[in-house]
């Protein structure tokens, strides 16, 4: 599946910063579902890498999601 186009749907972390809150009164903090579509350049058991944009030569807009945050991948073309 390397260097195909795909489409990744995954779980991201979510978080409270620099505010007290009072324990009574706290509301769950539920994972962020995301949904994030590139050109899958490194596709490993730990992790997978997708790119924005690539060329023969450079790629620009590279991310890498953990593969225990991923719950499914399909490739688009």
């Amino acid at each position: 599946m390397k260097n195909q186009l795909v489409l990744i749907e995954w779980l991201d972390s979510k978080g409270v910063i620099g505010e007290w809150e009072f324990t009574d009164s706290l509301n769950p903090l539920i994972p962020c579902k995301c949904v994030s579509v590139g050109f899958l350049i490194d596709n490993n058991k730990n992790y997978k890498t997708i790119v924005q944009t690539k060329s023969d030569e450079q790629v620009v807009g590279r991310m890498t999601i953990p593969t225990c945050s991923i719950k499914k991948i399909r490739r688009i073309s």
